[in-house]
């Protein structure tokens, strides 16, 4: 059965009310049944502004007037908007943005819901940056920052038959699967251990999922649960989050082969690092962070200009 909602009636609940800040939504995506596109209602008063000042990395946000005259911030300063106008806030620095009320909005997002890929958020007047599950550092509390590079897209096949590789003849220094088979949406990776080798050091990612499946050899799995020797035809997920905590180790006296495959990695990542109780930001193109765990900022309000309690 059909659902629908009146974005300029329906009823919004007060999400927070802190300083110079306040906002009361609506989520539509849930009511309605979306499952890609994020769409909530926000609705802010007069003489408060809706959120703090920031942007997304991989995240597209669409902002629609219901009513009112919200006052546009965007990095091209301040305007007002009358009901009706729709603006592109495109993911980056360029499209920067929050707003003063009076006004009610539908605000988009594409991408950050459904599929799961991670994003960041900056937030410019404080200084701060955060990626799912939400945690947030002082962007001067890295312990260093690089220069990440590109993601590189991969062409697609040439006609004829469909790209096919025998994994238990093909060396291991041969050029990525991804390469070989013209993947394009996802990354597969072969990988050869040797005694006492293993994979990237233990950890786990926000907004990418893993399966192993593994060739050959007895490799150990370090997982949450604790350590596990594996066999060839052995397959496991490694989910994002907690759960999903792995690395593999060749304890045996021979090789080890595996294929790990790994959803898309052109957007933004965050990876924890359990045993140096670190945490990576990573966005292609642009910057590179690691963070002390323990650093994360307690506050979601922490550094926000105007949003000392009242």
């Amino acid at each position: 059965m059909l659902t629908k909602l009146n974005v300029a009636q329906c009823n919004t609940q007060l999400l927070w009310e802190r300083g110079k800040f306040q906002a009361a939504t609506h989520d539509l995506t849930a009511a309605l049944g979306g499952c890609v596109i994020g769409a909530s209602v926000w609705e802010t008063k007069a003489g408060y502004t809706q959120g703090p000042y920031h942007f997304h990395d991989g995240v597209e946000e669409w902002m629609y007037v219901v009513s009112g005259e919200p006052v546009l911030r965007d990095p091209s300063g301040e305007r007002r908007l009358e009901p009706g106008t729709l603006v592109a806030f495109q993911s980056g620095p360029d499209g920067a943005h929050t707003f003063d009320g009076p006004g009610r909005v539908v605000m988009f997002s594409v991408g950050a819901r459904g599929w799961g890929e991670a994003f960041t958020s900056v937030y410019l007047d404080a200084d701060k940056v955060g990626g799912k599950p939400g945690v947030q550092f002082l962007r001067a509390a890295a312990l260093e920052t690089w220069a990440e590079p590109a993601v590189v897209a991969v062409p697609p096949a040439p006609a004829g038959p469909c790209p096919q590789l025998d994994l238990r003849s093909l060396p291991a220094d041969s050029p990525p699967l991804a390469e070989r088979l013209h993947a394009q949406t996802w990354t597969p990776t072969l990988y050869e251990l040797g005694p006492t080798e293993a994979t990237a050091s233990y950890h786990f990612d926000w907004c990418r999922e893993h399966w192993a499946l593994v060739l050959g050899g007895t490799p150990t799995l370090r997982h949450l649960g604790g350590q596990e020797v594996m066999a060839a035809g052995d397959i496991v997920c490694f989910p994002e989050g907690e759960a999903g905590a792995h690395q593999f180790l060749n304890h045996a006296e021979g090789p080890a082969r595996l294929l790990v495959c790994s959803t898309p990695v052109h957007g933004p990542s965050a990876t924890v690092y359990p045993d140096d109780d670190t945490y990576v930001l990573r966005v292609p193109g642009q910057t590179g962070y690691r963070f002390r765990l323990t650093d994360q900022l307690p506050d979601y309000w922490d550094g926000e200009p105007g949003a000392a309690s009242t």
